[in-house]
């Protein structure tokens, strides 16, 4: 027991998979990784019907349907809540803050200006920023992995159920996240489709969001599809509103779907990680988290999952994250 708890803390497999490997990405990679079993549960309490921020309150009507329009709000109050937390979180949430910040402004710059701007600096200034800058990601990763293994406290306990009560946070677990996950496309879009007529999207919609109904527009398609000849429509509106969203969710699943966004930010930062790299990072957790020398939902023996069809499963979750991080402007 003790042996074991060592080579979770120290993370030694993961660490060895992450030596060639940009200290950032890889860290973030785990945790996307390790998140799966948050995931699940989150999944098999939608598919189960159960309420899975407890008995709290809806917010208002009024302030429920204006957050299908503002993501950015959520956002915002997720930041928040992960820097009250505590003073650790705290503290990876400024780094988290500084490294994105850094980020940006590169962004905004050609290569030659980067050239031109980083001639400019002094030899002993640009050994310093170097310096500086492996400091701050390495604080960043240890950070992280202390936090991957890591148990929360009380008083982050208390603080998470808090945050459970925040209409943001009740929307992003009951309707953003099983959106994109369940649909993959936001809830936005889903909303759009259905107001244009879409049926498929109307049912998706209504099964995931009972309140959704008194939206304007979908009040009106539910209104005129009493008076109509043929009554699929309503039919399918009275059984959508009496069921919960159709979905099969596994474990499986779910990894690949981390798997893909491990790929789509990967990329993202120009330094992939193939499919084969995405299945070896879980077998590392599973044996630092001493579950066994591969990971189990990747290796069930009466349905394996081979590295060609492994990958096209991370090709296909790819795919979505690009539409759901990179949206269509017009």
């Amino acid at each position: 027991m003790v042996t074991m708890m060592k080579d979770i803390r120290e993370m030694k497999h993961f660490r060895k998979w992450a030596e060639d490997k940009n200290p950032f990405l890889a860290v973030t990679a785990m945790n996307i990784a390790g998140f799966s079993q948050d995931c699940f549960e989150l999944f098999e309490s939608l598919r189960k019907g159960k309420r899975i921020e407890g008995d709290i309150p809806l917010p208002s009507l009024k302030r429920w349907l204006k957050l299908y329009r503002n993501p950015d709000r959520i956002g915002k109050v997720l930041l928040n809540a992960l820097s009250n937390i505590n003073a650790d979180k705290a503290k990876g949430v400024a780094i988290t803050e500084s490294l994105l910040k850094g980020a940006k402004q590169l962004q905004k710059m050609t290569g030659e200006q980067l050239k031109a701007e980083w001639e400019k600096i002094l030899p002993d200034e640009r050994k310093k920023i170097i310096e500086d800058g492996h400091k701050t990601i390495e604080e960043y990763k240890e950070y992280l992995i202390h936090d991957f293994t890591g148990e929360a406290t009380v008083d982050e306990a208390k603080e998470f159920k808090k945050n459970l009560t925040k209409p943001e946070f009740i929307f992003l677990i009951r309707v953003l996240v099983p959106c994109f996950s369940l649909y993959g496309i936001s809830p936005v879009d889903l909303l759009r489709q259905a107001q244009q007529g879409d049926d498929d999207a109307l049912e998706k919609l209504i099964r995931l969001d009972k309140s959704i109904i008194f939206d304007p527009k979908i009040s009106e398609i539910i209104h005129q599809a009493q008076a109509m000849k043929k009554q699929e429509r309503m039919s399918m509106i009275k059984k959508a509103f009496s069921s919960k969203p159709r979905v099969k969710t596994d474990m499986k699943m779910i990894k690949c779907n981390l798997g893909g966004l491990i790929s789509h930010f990967s990329i993202a930062m120009r330094q992939k990680i193939t499919a084969a790299e995405i299945r070896r990072l879980y077998d590392a957790l599973a044996r630092d988290m001493g579950i066994g020398e591969v990971d189990p939902d990747l290796n069930d023996p009466d349905n394996l999952v081979y590295d060609e069809a492994f990958e096209k499963a991370i090709q296909r979750a790819r795919a979505m994250w690009h539409i759901i991080l990179i949206p269509d402007k017009k």
